[in-house]
């Protein structure tokens, strides 16, 4: 075999890549939910448990080899589950990758090593500079890791397992040639095995890489694709509700000379009751929500009349001429679809009595801040970091969409939006939007 022509990779170097790599995975996904506290003590503990594994590791006969590093593998993963809040699936996609890492770390510094001692740079210079390249490879991932990690996106079990697929088929191509040299695939020369578990090493992380950013891009357009569809719902029905209103108030107009000549009737019994129940044939039809905003009265209309549907109650305080400046779509997004994530939560109340639901727009130095409240309902819970939350039933991911829409009008027009419990405990969305000087001009494709 090749470890007799050369010496493999020192277990207390493969201990510190390990460490390495899992450390800069767990600063690339730190969330504000993840205790600082508690990670400093994981990795802290985790160098020298990785070194004496090592150590002990290195004893066994070489038949053990291979469950030597699975495990390995399995205590990089506890290293990371212990040192971060999450789930197994993220645990496992991120020890995958981790694993990666610390092999490319590991075999490139025993590759300079090596170089450095055959050119007679000595030990000390050949030290320092594998603890230079260990820095630099290690710092240049977690800078590229990072911004692909900054957006909390739990892994599917298809990209775990082709992750896992992946690292198996690197680790096993780069460490071929140490296990035999009679196959198509292993090097026969000692430097040419080290160059060739270095290359393989770092194409498996560039595929890994690579996988994450189609995994990315795949759920951007989903969520695009999804978003652009609730806009155009919400603004479609907003047009549908308009259209209907406006031929209700004109069958209202109708209506009313017709009550007129109810009142002409002779018997005054059959007056009164025909004229009882024309006035409440049309009375859920008449516009009753007047706020000085056209179309935010035919939003909150049709949400009122949903309301009373589901027998919740909808109070509105609104100034709906400080909504003026915002595009009828980007309205019928932001209020419409805030109203609707809040009926749907308070419509899992049993009590009617707590069903409710407060909108309330107002203006407050230069800026116009939405806010709708609604009593907290279960499968509501606000994230820790004061995200929006996404739904936790059948529908999450519409759910998680329609709030990404919401952010997505609020930040059109430089505005911010927050979620979370307000003093009296109920559950509040906040949009705030800065009142333009100028109405902007701005044109939504729908």
């Amino acid at each position: 075999m090749i470890q007799d022509a050369l010496p493999d990779i020192p277990r207390l170097w493969t201990a510190l890549a390990e460490w390495g790599a899992c450390l800069l995975y767990v600063l690339a996904t730190w969330r504000p939910q993840d205790s600082r506290r508690r990670g400093i003590a994981v990795m802290t503990a985790a160098l020298p448990s990785l070194c004496a594994y090592q150590v002990v590791v290195a004893r066994l006969p070489i038949s053990l080899w291979l469950a030597g590093m699975l495990g390995a593998v399995a205590a990089m993963w506890g290293i990371l589950h212990l040192a971060l809040s999450g789930s197994l699936r993220r645990s496992t996609y991120l020890v995958v990758r981790a694993f990666v890492a610390a092999e490319l770390v590991a075999s490139l510094e025993w590759q300079v090593e090596l170089f450095l001692l055959d050119s007679h740079a000595g030990t000390a210079p050949a030290l320092l500079c594998v603890l230079a390249v260990d820095g630099v490879v290690l710092g240049s991932v977690y800078l590229m890791e990072r911004p692909r990690f900054r957006a909390e996106v739990v892994p599917t079990t298809a990209t775990v397992a082709g992750a896992a697929a992946i690292a198996a088929i690197t680790f096993a191509m780069s460490n071929l040639s140490f296990l035999s040299t009679a196959t198509p695939f292993s090097g026969r020369l000692g430097a040419e095995v080290f160059y060739i578990r270095t290359l393989v090493d770092l194409c498996g992380f560039i595929i890994l890489y690579a996988q994450r950013e189609v995994d990315l891009q795949n759920r951007a357009s989903c969520e695009l694709a999804t978003s652009e569809a609730l806009l155009r719902a919400q603004y479609e029905q907003y047009l549908t509700s308009k259209r209907a209103i406006d031929i209700v108030n004109r069958k209202y107009h109708d209506l009313r000379h017709m009550i007129a000549s109810v009142r002409a009737e002779p018997d005054p019994a059959v007056r009164l009751e025909r004229l009882g129940d024309l006035e409440e044939s049309v009375r859920p039809y008449e516009v009753f929500v007047r706020t000085g905003n056209p179309v935010l009265d035919v939003i909150l209309t049709d949400r009122e009349q949903a309301c009373q549907d589901a027998e919740v109650t909808l109070t509105t305080i609104v100034d709906g001429a400080a909504l003026g400046f915002m595009a009828a779509a980007d309205l019928a997004t932001l209020v419409g679809t805030a109203l609707d994530n809040a009926l749907e939560a308070v419509s899992r109340i049993d009590d009617a009595g707590d069903r409710w639901i407060r909108l309330d727009v107002r203006t407050r130095r230069g800026f116009v801040l939405i806010e709708v409240a609604n009593p907290e309902a279960h499968g509501q819970a606000v994230a820790a970091d004061g995200e929006l939350p996404r739904r936790t039933g059948a529908s999450s991911s519409t759910h998680g969409y329609g709030l990404g829409a919401i952010r997505a009008a609020a930040e059109a027009y430089g505005g911010q939006v927050t979620a979370g419990q307000n003093p009296q405990g109920a559950f509040t969305l906040r949009v705030l939007l800065p009142i333009p000087s100028a109405p902007p001009h701005r044109s939504r494709s729908l």
